[in-house]
């Protein structure tokens, strides 16, 4: 279809705007009012591309749907690379928080009503609270495997780790956009909670290996919700 060229530049260059938000620094101690700039990037570029190229072919069933795909993918991309997001501190948690009410505005112009996107809107808002909560409540979620996925909450919980406890695409030697690309590439639950897995592995023969006393608090419980995960696709 026509559209299609057109719809997959909108596409990557929301995904290179979404990927700057690791060139920001969530670390700081003081508190920052309003959005990233990243998001306020996000949010001129999608007014920009739909007043100038969407908007005159509105009417079209083809092209409504096409911004639904858009908005939708690119919440896809925002909660994944939120989860990345690292190292955080409790400041930054808060921006990310605020980034996470944020995107609904971005996505407007593509998407009046965000709720008809479904499942992706719905995880939108149940991982917010989540981005700020202690890691065990993570594990405790109810929403854990029907709605959150197990393999995003683990990643979130990176942020959380020492050094010792490398990102999973750090762990790979990977840049965190070739880690995109393979998440593009394996939609499986399985797949994703082992290449998590491979990161902890690794983790745990650092830690052995420096006869260190005891793992970081956090670690028990990423083994748990990777068990949860783990048996949650075996049922």
């Amino acid at each position: 279809q026509i559209l299609a060229p057109l719809v997959a530049s909108i596409q990557d260059s929301i995904e290179a705007i979404i990927l700057t938000i690791h060139q920001e620094d969530f670390n700081k101690e003081e508190s920052s009012q309003g959005s990233s700039l990243y998001m306020r990037e996000l949010q001129s570029f999608v007014q920009r591309v739909v007043s100038t190229y969407l908007s005159p072919f509105q009417h079209h069933q083809i092209v409504l749907e096409s911004q639904q795909e858009l908005a939708s993918q690119c919440l896809e991309l925002f909660l994944r690379h939120v989860s990345l997001v690292r190292p955080i501190s409790p400041s930054g948690r808060l921006r990310l928080v605020n980034d996470m009410k944020q995107i609904e505005v971005a996505l407007a112009p593509l998407c009046k009503q965000l709720s008809e996107l479904g499942r992706v809107y719905r995880l939108l808002r149940s991982f917010r609270p989540l981005v700020e909560a202690e890691p065990q409540h993570l594990a405790d979620c109810e929403l854990l495997g029907d709605l959150v996925p197990h393999s995003l909450a683990l990643m979130s919980l990176f942020s959380r780790a020492p050094p010792e406890l490398p990102s999973p695409h750090q762990s790979a030697n990977w840049s965190v956009a070739r880690l995109s690309k393979w998440l593009d590439q394996h939609k499986s639950e399985k797949e994703r909670l082992e290449l998590l897995n491979g990161a902890l592995q690794k983790y745990q023969q650092i830690v052995r290996s420096q006869n260190k006393a005891s793992f970081h608090p956090v670690y028990p419980v990423m083994m748990s919700i990777l068990e949860q995960g783990l048996q949650y696709i075996s049922n």
